[in-house]
């Protein structure tokens, strides 16, 4: 035991020393899990497998890099949110569980499977949202870490060499926006570019400006009708459920309720102008995504599907080089359209 912890103290202060070592090995096994689909007879459950992993070490170097540079963490001294890190694991790891255990089980250890997780995952986090005063629940729970704004000394100039003189002094913060010398309009430097949980069309704040808050901020206090609106969002995945095995995987009255579940949590949380800005961009979220009800069945079966397939292979045969990353997206999006574009998960 005691040599393992010395193995883990270790590895987090490399890990902290070369944070760039870190986002590798993530990237390294997430380009994995793209490539090994239908090549050297590997199982969509290995490549599932990779990428659930990628993510669960970003979360644990994330954790790593907040205990050593003292990021408020999310764990930290709340039962809570223990809770959150749990969830987060499992919504990681729902689909390779999934996979396997229709591997494993067949397709009634399937079903059984994802009755029980999505259970699960409902419980948890209906105990956050009336135990705990959670608020809004985003995607994902604990979002990245913004590993630029944390080692800004990693992303320019590392491998530069300097005087001692050029080293003592101490370093300029540069500024993330550029201004065109004509038009004077302010764009975001590719370097400024955040990590996926924190895109948004807002430029990034200037060093001179206050320090952003990188850890948890307080969640926006619900009202009766926004509960009911986020009680409707965490258990619409059983609603679909249980209506799918009262009707059928194939009848439209599944889908027509969860989508009519969505779309009612959405308009009782109407007045986005409320919550603060993580709180109304996860509603911006949720707006988007109902866009893969056409993407899920039996609206993709019946209407989409020729569509989509027309329009790839319509860009192939007529763009120059489009082929290249159109074939295979025309053999990968039956597989796609069955294991991410179901309706028991957000």
């Amino acid at each position: 035991m005691a040599r393992w912890e010395h193995v883990q103290t270790k590895y987090k202060d490399y890990i902290l020393q070369n944070p760039e070592i870190a986002s590798k090995m993530e990237g390294m096994l997430r380009l994995l899990s793209y490539v090994l689909p239908g090549r050297f007879g590997a199982s969509d459950a290995l490549s599932e497998l990779l990428y659930s992993a990628s993510q669960l070490l970003s979360l644990m170097h994330d954790g790593v890099f907040r205990m050593g540079k003292g990021i408020p963490d999310y764990r930290e001294g709340d039962q809570g949110n223990q809770l959150v890190l749990w969830l987060t694991i499992i919504e990681y790891l729902e689909v390779f569980i999934e996979l396997g255990a229709e591997k494993v089980f067949g397709e009634p250890g399937k079903w059984l499977i994802v009755i029980v997780v999505q259970v699960i995952k409902a419980a948890l986090r209906l105990v956050l949202l009336f135990s705990y005063k959670s608020g809004i629940q985003r995607a994902p729970l604990i979002p990245p870490l913004d590993r630029k704004s944390v080692f800004p000394e990693k992303q320019d100039g590392e491998n530069e060499i300097k005087t001692p003189e050029e080293e003592k002094k101490p370093k300029e913060p540069q500024s993330p926006v550029w201004k065109g010398t004509r038009t004077g309009r302010p764009m975001r430097k590719l370097v400024a570019t955040p990590n996926d949980g924190f895109r948004s069309w807002e430029l990034p704040p200037s060093p001179k400006d206050d320090h952003v808050e990188i850890g948890p901020s307080s969640p926006t206090e619900l009202s009766t009708k926004r509960l009911v609106a986020e009680t409707l969002h965490i258990t619409r995945p059983l609603l679909h459920l249980s209506s799918m095995f009262v009707f059928g995987q194939n009848s439209w009255k599944p889908w027509l309720l969860a989508y009519g579940t969505d779309v009612m949590s959405l308009c009782l949380h109407r007045n986005i102008k409320e919550l603060n800005a993580k709180e109304q961009s996860e509603m911006s979220r949720r707006t988007l995504l109902l866009a893969f009800y056409f993407l899920r069945s039996p609206f993709y079966d019946k209407y989409s599907k020729a569509k989509i397939i027309n329009m790839l292979r319509f860009l192939s045969n007529h763009i120059p080089g489009m082929s290249i990353l159109v074939a295979p997206m025309l053999d990968y999006l039956p597989t796609w359209q069955r294991i991410y574009f179901y309706n028991w998960t957000s």
